[in-house]
């Protein structure tokens, strides 16, 4: 071998070896790099990952609470229709008395609605037609019945001068309504 050629050789053998050199720092570079960015991508998915499921667990806990309140509300539905529908079986049993226990109920809310002086009491045409004779008594002196009819179903109107009382079924009922739904809310579900 020449001179020459072993010159080029000893620089081929450098120049390799440099080679080498550089190439284990690049891939020592590339694989530092390759951890930083895999490292940050997977902190990134970890985060990602948090958020979502924070974010789920809000959708599912405002689903939760939105099918309680949903059911809340038609609990309450359902025991206002309850409550309502007894009242009005109760209504509807006071208009299908005997005519003796009618006539005693309304002569009861007569009674309990007496003013100072004589009252004029207005019943309904059908009432003065099947009004027993005992219902006079019952009512008192103070309480006289009007010949004219109401233009009403059940229960009467009474007057007192100018002082006029609504007392058909309808009017106490409506008058008395939330007492009632409290009692019967009472009754119904303790």
């Amino acid at each position: 071998m020449t001179g020459l050629e072993k010159i080029v050789q000893s620089l081929t053998a450098e120049n390799d070896e440099q080679c080498a050199q550089l190439i284990a720092q690049a891939e020592q570079k590339a694989a530092s790099q390759i951890a930083a960015v895999q490292a940050d991508g997977n902190r990134r998915i970890r985060a990602a990952e948090f958020e979502a499921n924070k974010k789920a667990a809000a959708i599912l806990e405002r689903a939760r609470s939105e099918v309680r309140s949903n059911a809340r509300s038609a609990a309450l539905e359902a025991k206002v229709a309850c409550i309502d529908a007894v009242l009005s079986d109760a209504k509807r049993s006071l208009k299908d008395l005997s005519v003796e226990n009618y006539f005693h109920t309304l002569a009861a809310i007569a009674n309990a609605n007496k003013q100072e002086g004589t009252g004029e009491m207005r019943l309904s045409k059908a009432d003065l037609l099947r009004m027993p004779p005992s219902f006079i008594d019952e009512v008192g002196e103070r309480v006289r019945v009007s010949p004219v009819p109401a233009d009403i179903e059940d229960g009467f109107i009474l007057r007192y001068g100018d002082i006029e009382m609504n007392c058909t079924f309808d009017a106490l009922f409506a008058e008395h309504r939330e007492e009632l739904r409290l009692k019967a809310n009472e009754l119904l579900f303790g």
